[in-house]
């Protein structure tokens, strides 16, 4: 009996230090295996080969969605104007000077993911970004969702938010750093920043669930009767702003998914996803022949 009790008590309480991230859940959804061996310490280390330059996209992306009041001001006549004599700059040469003011230092925001970097790869990649994103700037379309009547960025402006806040949870055993958050009056508004595809309506189901976990976190620091009902995905590729409701479902999706993460980081093997893109995934070798060993071991 006392034998049954102890072990009880130590699967409780190694339940209990099972730490997952909210990046842990977003990566169950692509494929349960991901999570499986970077638990087991095979987290690749530096950018794969060959994906330097969408890697490099994507930060400078993000910083841009971080740094978005800066071009949502310019529609209030807040941005940098000329000094009195001076011939005023072109639409296109202004756009230049604010996506170089953006950028300018991401190489040491993110030293750590750029390390492995070639200068010359980073400067070139640079300057495709801020030509390109010059020419969104001059876009009617894609100015338009910028500086039109947009919530996320009248919110940010009358609120200001909070950059990559960090929390952590004891009692989800959960911790997640929330790309902004926003707070007001009367409420908490999580928003996280996608480079990726935008849906053509609402946000992906992923997103939803990243969202959901981190309203539970924001609620468990807050120590409050604090409901976060609302959060903001930024596919900012694309200038989409989608605010979406925080549903049950999804609280209830998050959830399921940090259980089997916790299992799965306990030392369970999970199944592959439906959907994973082996093609694509650094830990394709090592999964067949984890696959290989398990079959041989219990005869399948």
């Amino acid at each position: 009996m006392k034998v049954g009790s102890d072990a009880m008590k130590h699967k409780k309480e190694h339940a209990y230090t099972v730490k997952v991230k909210v990046s842990d859940l977003t990566q169950y959804l692509i494929c349960p295996r991901l999570v499986y061996f970077r638990a087991k310490g095979h987290e690749q280390t530096g950018i794969a080969k060959g994906k330097e330059r969408g890697i490099i996209e994507s930060i400078l992306l993000k910083e841009l969605a971080f740094n978005l009041h800066i071009i949502y001001g310019e529609r209030k006549g807040e941005g940098k104007g000329k000094g009195k004599g001076e011939e005023p700059e072109s639409e296109e040469a202004s756009a230049k000077i604010i996506i170089e003011d953006i950028v300018d230092g991401v190489e040491k925001i993110y030293k750590e993911e750029l390390k492995d970097v070639e200068k010359d790869l980073f400067e070139a990649v640079k300057e495709d970004f801020i030509r390109s994103q010059s020419m969104n700037m001059e876009n009617d379309k894609w100015l338009r969702k910028i500086r039109n009547e947009n919530g996320l960025l009248e919110l940010e402006e009358a609120h200001g938010y909070e950059r990559e806040h960090t929390m952590v949870s004891e009692k989800l055993c959960m911790s997640g750093s929330v790309d902004k958050l926003i707070r007001t009056e009367e409420e908490v508004i999580p928003c996280i920043i996608k480079t990726g595809r935008c849906p053509e309506y609402n946000v992906w189901k992923s997103d939803r669930m990243q969202l959901a976990a981190y309203a539970m976190l924001i609620e468990e620091e807050d120590e409050s009767e604090t409901t976060v009902k609302k959060g903001f995905v930024e596919y900012i590729r694309t200038a989409e702003f989608r605010e979406t409701q925080i549903r049950r479902r999804d609280r209830a999706l998050a959830l399921h998914i940090l259980k089997r993460v916790k299992r799965i980081k306990g030392g369970v093997f999970p199944d592959k996803g439906v959907n994973a893109p082996c093609d694509k995934c650094v830990f394709e070798e090592m999964c067949e022949t984890k696959k290989t060993l398990l079959s041989t071991l219990f005869g399948k």
